[in-house]
């Protein structure tokens, strides 16, 4: 998946993926409607410093981030919070 000028998506994302690479891609979580769909994420040097910025402030195993595209080099990260939806699939009937 890959982030153009003008887009913004929200992630959650791994320490240990964002240590062991420098460009190239990483596995996150994203958050579509509040459903988690694991997607393959390309990143370039500069996302990659923007997301090891947020996560040089803290000591967590992984971050939740919205990542936002304004131009060809520059991103804009924020930490977010995600709703996740749950379906119950039947076990809510009325009898």
């Amino acid at each position: 998946m890959k982030i153009e000028v003008g887009q913004r998506f929200d992630f959650e994302v791994d320490r240990e993926d964002v240590e062991l690479i420098e460009e190239g891609s990483i596995i996150a979580t994203w958050y579509h409607m509040g459903n988690p769909i694991y997607v393959e994420l390309s990143v370039n040097k500069t996302l990659m410093g923007e997301i090891r910025r947020v996560f040089r402030d803290n000591n967590k195993k992984n971050i939740l981030v919205s990542i936002f595209r304004i131009s060809q080099k520059k991103y804009i990260i924020t930490p977010t919070v995600v709703l996740v939806n749950r379906q119950m699939g039947g076990i809510n009937q009325i009898k």
